[in-house]
């Protein structure tokens, strides 16, 4: 576990996939290997866990949150490729107390590489040894493969925030973009005060028919009125009652399912804490 006692952001390069990360799909839902090492997708930040999890093996743990603020899970589905025993792995948000073992990590050394296994004793496993073209990840409960080693690669964190006119470094749709219908979904906002604190009653509807995350910025801005500048502030997403608040660096993931959306102005101990 030193490696992510260590490291605020990593990267989980396949050992045997040189050339593949994991990485958080566009969805919200699915991880995948992807080839693109520069974009935020294939960057999970790295939370500590503290005290023993009922149902988990002796600690210590962390949780791993992906790009649209949710979290790498070993589900109970079984997986298509991979080992028999195999199941999918994908992003999920928290909301529940304590974090359920599918969510728990932790990492073992293989001389230069790294296993990683859950709470519940499997462990994370890339597919397509041979079969190149597959891009699938799953969680089983075998060690012995190499599929199940991983390069971890500590991630620094960013030096400044971008501006509104930055090209964010994420996944793009450049054959078949998707149409209006497949993103117009609910996002519920609020704004946080300095310290980072808001009230769950505060929380306010607003529609948008876009995954742009320029274009929400701008939108919040505008509904929250003369005194917020769309350029000075970040938007946090949480994704779950009890999951960390996770900048949004990319553009919403693609569907329709409803957002959590946390407000914070740059400059303030709210937005410091959090990154």
């Amino acid at each position: 576990m030193e490696v992510f006692q260590v490291a605020h952001f990593v990267r989980l390069r396949s050992s045997v996939r040189s050339s593949r990360y994991l990485a958080a799909a566009d969805d919200g839902t699915r991880v995948f290997l992807c080839g693109r090492r520069g974009v935020h997708n294939a960057v999970w930040a790295v939370e500590p866990v503290i005290g023993v999890i009922p149902g988990a093996s002796a600690g210590p743990y962390v949780r791993l949150r992906g790009a649209y603020g949710r979290y790498l899970v070993a589900t109970n589905y079984g997986a298509g490729r991979g080992p028999s025993d195999g199941v999918v792995a994908e992003q999920r948000d928290l909301g529940v107390r304590p974090t359920p073992p599918g969510y728990l990590w932790q990492a073992f050394r293989r001389r230069d590489s790294f296993v990683l296994r859950n709470g519940a004793g499997r462990y994370l496993r890339a597919n397509g040894r041979f079969r190149r073209w597959h891009k699938d990840v799953s969680v089983a409960g075998d060690n012995a493969s190499t599929m199940m080693q991983w390069r971890v690669e500590v991630v620094p964190p960013m030096a400044s925030r971008p501006s509104l006119v930055d090209l964010p470094p994420q996944l793009m749709h450049r054959t078949n973009p998707p149409v209006e219908s497949d993103l117009s979904r609910v996002i519920r906002y609020v704004r946080a005060d300095n310290a980072g604190r808001y009230g769950e009653q505060e929380w306010a509807p607003v529609r948008v028919n876009t995954n742009n995350l320029t274009h929400l910025r701008l939108t919040l801005a505008e509904r929250l009125g003369q005194n917020c500048d769309a350029g000075q502030i970040t938007l946090c997403v949480r994704a779950g009652r009890y999951a960390h608040l996770s900048p949004l660096l990319v553009d919403l993931p693609m569907g329709n399912n409803p957002i959590h959306i946390v407000v914070l102005n740059h400059g303030t101990p709210g937005l410091a804490s959090i990154n």
